[in-house]
């Protein structure tokens, strides 16, 4: 794709998601630039670009990344042409906001509760954490913030905070290297030192272990950068000052002779592994690695110092086993969990039963950068967050969503889960989406300035919206069995389906909007993650749905009959 065509599909993303999320390009811009290059959470990237509003004090996205320890902060730039560089304004934005962001309370002067709550979030990790302080821009480079950044970098007044700046090519670059990384290491060759290793096989396939040198590893790395990391569910974490990875960079500088026995060691999986001499150099084909990305790159950050060595095994693993061995190699980071847990065994089952019908199921996460079709592609993640809504696990949709391949997965997808279930709670949660956008839109063009009503309105709303419309659909649906696929697909039954979502999304605006209490729960974002906040919901839902038993005028649509329906004009 030429870099014109990446430049459109990044502004198509970027439109996408200021609609999902009802915010400025600018902001979406933000949202967009930290869910690609910094591994963020959609949801949790468009939570810290927060809804537009004015006083944002030149922050477009706050963000806390525990898992990465780092703190980001941006103001985007987000022109109609590339040729428009980023104001320097931008920049001054950016430096002018540390005082508030130092002081939250600051924030409760200009009527700002969400940014206090923001920043109150992110200020112990300050002096802990990497803070990452950037303008980032679609537009041409502006040499003027350049040299802003240097300058401040250089002095000590800043710090912690480190500034940085992206310009259109630079983005295009590293956005071109993202697509290409996701193809993984075609071929290569990996030599072990002194013709020396170990060579075993088993139920997992064959594996070969031995020593490389950090020349070898470094020359892999710098041809093929993190196209070398495709299975590796964590990316680099940043050598942030006094972590784990400064002080790998260190040992292997001052101490090249003490860093095998010092570290862990990298495991690489390929497809085949064949040995092309006697002298220890093997042939790798389709490979990764999948544990050592820290160590991998800190070495090369070190410059490969001579006499550093590493551990390594490489392993021609079975299929079957391929996933378990990238799971188990990274038990420390659940949120990428989930790209393990596609190629399981209830996954394989849904996924051949959805092939049948034309719908694609649980693609790479990459394969979905801008969204077509939502209702013909099912993205496993944003699944698992529906069918949470649905089973009685709201909160941890809104605010767990890591735990939900770990601790819930077996309530989220049993081993007997049916794919007519699963895609009507697909359905069901694009359509709560689209709802939820739409009424979003809506008040926004019409000057609606309800603060608490837009925040009600933000993503959460939507798995809210789901939780509710789900309590509608089993009070009027004894069971949703048997319904097929085809009829799923139809529009007699996804117009049945958006009935519920309708009064779903009515009523947990209405209830919602009734039990939140500024004084007990600062902004609602707070409240829509409270376990104690969902209970009062749910008590005032419950009260409604046995007010409306026996009510015939106000019932909704059997969506078994709607199926029935569909097939019926299907085959007229």
């Amino acid at each position: 794709m030429a870099p014109t065509d990446d430049l459109q599909e990044i502004r198509n993303s970027v439109g996408e998601l200021a609609r999902r999320g009802g915010i400025t390009p600018n902001r979406a811009f933000a949202a967009w630039y930290v869910c690609n290059f910094f591994d963020i959470d959609e949801d949790e990237a468009l939570e810290a670009a927060g809804l537009d509003s004015g006083e944002d004090q030149g922050i477009d996205l706050l963000c806390l990344d525990k898992l990465n320890e780092r703190v980001i902060i941006l103001q985007a730039h987000f022109p109609d042409k590339r040729e428009r560089a980023a104001p320097k304004a931008k920049f001054d934005g950016l430096t002018s906001a540390i005082p508030w962001i130092e002081s939250p309370e600051a924030f409760r002067t200009i009527n700002r509760p969400d940014l206090v709550a923001a920043a109150e979030e992110v200020l112990p990790y300050l002096k802990q954490y990497e803070v990452l302080t950037g303008v980032v821009s679609l537009g041409r480079r502006s040499p003027q913030i350049e040299n802003s950044v240097a300058t401040c970098n250089k002095t000590t007044r800043f710090k912690p905070f480190h500034f940085f700046y992206e310009s259109v090519d630079s983005i295009l670059d590293r956005y071109a290297g993202l697509k290409a990384s996701e193809e993984g290491v075609p071929t290569d060759t990996l030599t072990f030192e002194g013709a020396r290793w170990y060579e075993d096989a088993g139920a997992f396939g064959r594996a070969w272990v031995g020593s490389i040198t950090a020349k070898e590893m470094n020359r892999l790395y710098a041809a093929h950068k993190d196209r070398l990391f495709e299975r590796n569910v964590r990316k680099f974490l940043g050598t942030r000052k006094g972590g784990i990875n400064e002080q790998i960079v260190q040992t292997a500088k001052s101490e090249p002779g003490k860093f095998w026995a010092l570290n862990n060691g990298i495991t690489i999986v390929a497809d085949t592994i064949e040995p092309t001499s006697k002298t220890g150099t093997f042939r790798l084909t389709r490979f990764s690695v999948v544990n050592g990305c820290q160590t991998t790159v800190c070495l090369a950050r070190a410059e490969a110092p001579e006499g550093a060595k590493i551990l390594v095994r490489i392993v021609a693993a079975n299929r079957a086993v391929v996933n378990d061995i990238v799971r188990y190699n990274n038990t420390q980071n659940a949120v990428r969990i989930w790209t393990v847990r596609a190629a399981d065994d209830v996954q394989q089952r849904l996924r051949a039963s959805f092939k049948h019908v034309g719908v694609e199921y649980a693609p790479k996460p990459g394969n979905r950068r801008v969204r077509s079709e939502p209702t013909r592609v099912i993205e496993l993640d944003r699944l698992a967050q529906y069918l949470a809504s649905r089973a009685d696990l709201l909160t941890e949709a809104v605010k767990e969503k890591s735990e939900l391949f770990d601790r819930h997965y077996q309530a989220i997808f049993p081993h007997d889960v049916a794919p007519e279930e699963v895609y009507v709670t697909w359905l069901l949660g694009v359509l709560a989406d689209e709802e939820r956008q739409q009424r979003l839109d809506t008040l926004r063009r019409d000057g609606q300035a309800d603060k608490v009503l837009l925040a009600l309105l933000s993503v959460a709303g939507t798995y809210w919206t789901v939780y509710c419309a789900s309590r509608f659909i089993e009070t009027r649906n004894k069971r949703l069995r048997p319904l097929d696929l085809t009829a799923i697909q139809s529009k007699e039954f996804q117009n049945a389906l958006r009935k519920y979502v309708r009064e779903g999304l009515d009523s947990y605006l209405e209830l919602a909007g009734d039990a939140y209490a500024p004084e007990e729960y600062p902004t609602v974002r707070q409240a829509l993650r409270s376990p104690k906040f969902c209970e009062k919901v749910d008590r005032k839902l419950t009260n409604r749905i046995a007010r409306w038993k026996g009510q015939e005028d106000r019932k909704l649509p059997d969506l078994v009959a709607a199926a029935k329906t569909a097939k019926v004009t299907s085959k007229s």
